[in-house]
């Protein structure tokens, strides 16, 4: 019991520190990539001087509040997930990749259910550049959980996306499964792992934000329509470039991410995990 207690204390340690190193310029990132989603005609360049021009260089920042908790929060419960439940499931399952794609599904609901209002709230305040604080008026229930069933498709595509490849990956550039990865194999890794995961998740990430944004285009979207629905309006609009808008700048702030939790999650699996095991 002591191991585990040591292992839940060391993730959350380790997922906190992630976060005050590389939140700062992946929410910029985030910034300019949600602006370029709900404003697919104009450049990456008009986004940035619309933002600037609204609300000065702190406006790269707006929604960072609702962003930071949500991250935080999110520490608190996905490294203990991503390490126990898959030594759990080796225990009835052989196939570990079949182990992976079950434990991306557990925490991708699972975790749906907890940011869907920080989600909800970050795109109202990155989305407007008028709000101020009145993007608070929409927490009420029905209006906190707007988007929470594309939300929960975007992270089980997600999850399950990159624990898989991750796990194929990280083991095929080693010789022996209990030793560490070293730098190269970390970027290389890293770089593999964020290409597969935009590829995959991009489009429910542009549908997301479009559905939970308000205002004219945010209407239009906000309709009790499927998801497959809103890709044809999406796709019939804009084309492919539509469904991947702002993947530019989310793949440099997926890269950092992955550059930090990749070797993270291979010393607790090595530690902790199935690898130990």
């Amino acid at each position: 019991m002591t191991d585990y207690l040591k292992a839940v204390i060391e993730t959350q340690l380790i997922g906190a520190f992630r976060v005050a190193v590389t939140l700062p310029l992946e929410h910029v990132l985030d910034r300019i990539k949600t602006y370029k989603q709900s404003r697919q005609e104009i450049t990456y360049l008009q986004s940035f001087k619309e933002i600037k021009g609204a609300r000065g260089y702190i406006g790269l920042y707006d929604g960072f509040y609702p962003n930071f908790l949500r991250s935080m929060l999110k520490q608190y419960y996905r490294w203990p997930m991503m390490i126990f439940i898959p030594s759990f499931l080796k225990k009835i399952i052989n196939d570990q990749s079949l182990n992976k794609i079950l434990t991306g599904i557990s925490i991708a609901i699972f975790e749906s259910c907890i940011i869907t209002p920080f989600e909800r709230l970050k795109i109202l305040k990155m989305t407007n550049l008028t709000v101020g604080f009145g993007y608070l008026k929409y927490i009420t229930f029905d209006q906190i959980y707007v988007g929470f069933g594309i939300l929960t498709t975007r992270q089980i595509v997600s999850w399950t996306n990159y624990l898989y490849w991750d796990h194929k990956i990280r083991y095929a550039l080693k010789k022996d499964v209990s030793e560490s990865l070293s730098f190269c194999d970390i970027l290389i890794a890293s770089s593999l792992t964020s290409v597969l995961n935009i590829a995959a998740v991009h489009p429910f990430d542009t549908i997301k934000t479009l559905v939970q944004m308000e205002g004219k285009q945010g209407e239009i979207y906000n309709k009790k329509i499927s998801v497959i629905e809103i890709c044809k309006q999406i796709f019939t609009k804009y084309g492919i470039s539509g469904l991947y808008a702002g993947w530019q700048a989310r793949i440099i702030g997926y890269f950092c991410q992955a550059t930090l939790t990749t070797p993270t999650i291979d010393y607790l699996e090595r530690n902790y995990g199935i690898a130990k095991q």
